[in-house]
């Protein structure tokens, strides 16, 4: 079986958690004995844990003293002149966000094959969503995307081999904008074994403790004001936890139900164990996303769902892990709502289901899956 060399390429400080850690899992996770599969990025806080972690400044200290006084331009300009320097020794650069659009046409100059991740939806598609959204709240600045940044997105896509797709949404804002189907892999991200919870910790329980809950930033484009909205409307008895820090551009919209004893506001974690554990129920009724680790965190505490598309499709089954349903649609929220948090069985029966299908996103188990069908399009037998 033929070699193959593969640099992945996240110009961010990587912790133990969010999208560095979703880059560090996957890129780790691919190789094997035919594969080297290394990350770069401008520190990790993982790098002991392997020597495929490759770091453009070794030392904490030195990146925060760094990016203090010199700038956090400066910082990722050496990064990437690193990395530029590094990935002569690879046959495939695999990008993350960050990765400036010289390096890419950079590496094609050289000869290389390049693999994008594209996180979110094609930004074309975003900023549609999200203007629409913004114009019928009557709110500004909801989000950064400018028609520079679309064009930006577009040369990329251009210059990249291959692109993943991390879930179905992503897949068809990519064809909506005219990106070929045969340079798109649909795959995943997933969670570790350790998110695997025993379902015992969150069923059986009476009606009046019902608990659901919602984790990410607390921001439009997740659906904020949906959720408060649905939540309020459906009148179940039970609280919902909102976990997240409260963006400026909610701010406004949390305002109006920030007295509701029904509602707990708390302030992001990187400790969310506790909160899953708790629940009963996972809910995100998001507008716009790419796959949020945050659905397998809850798929892995065997919490039935109901979320949206965005929020779930690829990973949550319609009416077999929980509800899928379009964001706008009050009345289907209010209704799967109201009939989760009344039913213990229904609940039971989506939390097994959810529960048994996060296994089916483990890290090695989506990298493998991974590796394999970039092998296949790569031609490397």
């Amino acid at each position: 079986m033929e070699s193959l060399k593969i640099l992945t390429y996240l110009p961010h400080y990587i912790h133990t958690y969010g999208i560095g850690y979703a880059a560090h899992s996957l890129s780790l996770g691919m190789n094997d004995e035919n594969v080297v599969s290394d990350m770069f990025s401008i520190h990790s806080e993982m790098a002991n844990q392997s020597p495929h972690v490759k770091q453009a400044i070794n030392s904490k200290i030195t990146y925060k003293l760094t990016a203090k006084f010199i700038g956090n331009q400066w910082v990722t300009r050496y990064t990437e002149n690193k990395f530029r320097r590094l990935v002569k020794q690879y046959d495939v650069a695999y990008l993350w966000p960050g990765c400036s659009l010289e390096t890419y046409r950079y590496l094609k100059a050289i000869g290389k094959k390049i693999i994008i991740e594209n996180i979110n939806c094609h930004q074309g598609i975003s900023k549609k969503i999200l203007d629409t959204e913004a114009k019928s709240l009557g709110l500004r600045n909801i989000h950064l995307i400018t028609d520079e940044s679309i064009a930006d997105e577009d040369q990329k896509l251009m210059l990249a081999d291959y692109v993943f797709s991390p879930s179905p949404q992503v897949t068809m804002s990519l064809l909506e904008m005219n990106v070929p189907k045969n340079k798109i892999v649909e795959s995943s991200y997933g969670l570790d074994e350790s998110d695997l919870f025993e379902i015992s910790h969150n069923n059986s329980k009476s009606q009046d403790s019902f608990k659901a809950i919602f984790v990410g930033s607390v921001i439009p484009r997740k659906g904020i004001h949906l959720l408060l909205d649905y939540w309020t409307a459906a009148k179940v008895k039970g609280q919902l936890k909102v976990i997240g820090k409260v963006d400026e551009s909610a701010q406004s919209i949390v305002d109006l139900y920030k007295d509701d004893p029904s509602i707990e506001f708390i302030s992001f974690t990187n400790d969310l164990t506790s909160h899953y554990r708790s629940a009963d129920l996972f809910m995100m009724p998001s507008l716009e996303e790419g796959s949020p680790l945050v659905t397998y965190l809850a798929a892995g505490a065997g919490l039935p769902c109901l979320v949206s598309p965005m929020a779930g499709d690829g990973v949550v089954r319609d009416n077999v892990d929980g509800y899928v349903v379009p964001p706008h649609d009050k009345e289907a929220w209010i209704e799967a709502l109201q009939k989760l948090a009344r039913s213990n069985e229904l609940r039971l029966e989506f939390s097994k289901s959810v529960r048994s299908h996060a296994e089916h996103f483990l890290w090695p188990v989506v990298a493998r899956r991974r590796i394999d069908e970039l092998r296949n399009r790569l031609g490397i037998m």
